[in-house]
C-alpha cells in the first residue's frame, strides 16, 4: 500500500489484422520498435494508491522504494510521497522487477524495450538506462547485485521448441554488458529467486523437486519447492531445506520459497504453504489448500 497516489499513464492498443501490403504501397521497415503503440490507441490517465503482483526494493541508505506497476518502475520515498515514474520514456515497453545495487547508484530490471524480456540496467534516480544483456530468445527475470555492485545475477530461461530441451537456470553478468556465465543449470530444475548473501560468498535460489510428482506437477504442498545455496568459490550446491513432492499426502512443512538473506547475513527470510493452514482476506476465507 502506497501512502499517496501513484500516478501512471496506461496506453490501450487495439492491434490491426496483418495482412498481405495492399498493392502499390511500400512495405513497412523490419525493424519493430517495442517501444511504439501500433494500431489505433487511447490515453487513460488515471491514479491508484495500490497495486499487486509487485516487485519492491529498499535503497541501501533506506531512503527509497522502488516497485514495479503496470509495466513502469516507480520510486517513492520510505517516509512515503508521490511516486515518481523511472522508465516513462520507454513508451509501451514494459519494465519490471527492479533492485537497488549496493552501493544505491544503479537499479537493475527487466525491460523488453529491445524485443525480449532482457536485463537492464539504469541509475538510480531512472537516468541512462542500458542493457546489460540482449538476446532475442532468452527471458530474463529476477535480477539481484554481487555485494561489489558489479556483477548482476538473474534468473534465464531458453526459448526452445517444446520438443527440445531448454537451457535454464541462473547465470552472472557484468554491468557493462556481455553474454554472462552460467551459475546453476539444468542440475537444478527451475532455479530461480536468486539471493546473494552480504560478504559475496553464497547465492540462495530454490528449485522444484519432482522427483516423486505425477505428471510432472510440482506440489508446493507437497513439499516440492525446496532452497538451495551455492557457494561462489567451490561451485558446490548444498541442501537448505529437503523433500520431495508427494501427490497423494500433504503432510510434510510445505518446503521453502522465494529465500531473501537478510542484510547482515543472518538470517533467511523464505515463503512456505502450510498444509492445513487457512488465511482470511477482505472478510473471506481461504484454504487449506490455497493458504500461503
Amino acid at each position: 500500500m502506497l501512502p499517496r497516489p501513484a500516478r501512471t499513464l496506461v496506453l490501450l492498443v487495439f492491434a490491426l489484422c496483418a495482412g498481405a501490403d495492399p498493392v502499390g504501397q511500400a512495405a513497412e521497415p523490419s525493424t519493430w520498435d517495442v517501444t511504439k503503440a501500433r494500431g489505433r490507441t487511447r490515453k487513460i490517465d488515471f491514479s491508484t494508491d495500490e497495486g499487486t503482483s509487485m516487485s519492491v526494493d529498499v535503497s541501501p541508505d533506506g531512503r527509497w522504494l522502488v516497485f514495479d506497476l503496470l509495466a513502469h518502475v516507480y520510486r517513492v520515498p520510505v517516509e512515503g510521497g508521490e511516486a515518481e515514474c523511472l522508465t516513462q520514456d520507454s513508451g509501451i515497453a514494459i519494465n519490471f522487477h527492479p533492485r537497488f545495487s549496493p552501493d544505491g547508484k544503479w537499479i537493475a530490471f527487466i525491460s523488453d524495450r529491445e524485443g525480449q524480456n532482457n536485463l537492464w540496467i539504469m541509475e538510480a534516480d531512472g537516468s541512462n538506462p542500458r542493457s546489460v544483456v540482449i538476446d532475442p530468445d532468452v527471458r530474463m527475470t529476477q535480477p539481484s547485485w554481487l555485494p561489489d555492485s558489479d556483477y548482476i545475477v538473474f534468473r534465464r530461461h531458453e526459448l526452445v521448441p517444446w520438443w527440445e530441451s531448454a537451457s535454464d537456470g541462473i547465470w552472472m553478468a557484468h554491468r557493462e554488458g556481455g553474454t554472462g556465465i552460467e551459475l546453476i543449470g539444468e542440475e537444478q530444475p527451475e532455479a530461480a529467486w536468486p539471493s546473494v548473501s552480504p560478504d559475496g560468498r553464497h547465492l540462495y535460489f530454490h528449485i522444484a523437486d519432482r522427483a516423486d510428482a505425477d505428471g510432472g506437477r510440482a506440489d508446493a504442498l507437497g513439499g516440492a519447492w525446496q532452497v538451495r545455496r551455492f557457494d561462489f568459490q567451490t561451485g558446490r550446491v548444498v541442501e537448505v531445506s529437503a523433500g520431495q513432492s508427494e501427490q497423494q499426502y500433504r503432510s510434510s512443512s510445505g518446503g521453502m520459497i522465494a529465500p531473501e538473506i537478510s542484510p547482515d547475513g543472518k538470517t533467511l527470510a523464505f515463503a512456505r504453504r502450510i498444509p492445513d493452514g487457512t488465511i482470511s482476506y477482505k472478510g473471506h476465507r481461504f484454504g487449506p489448500r490455497t493458504a500461503l
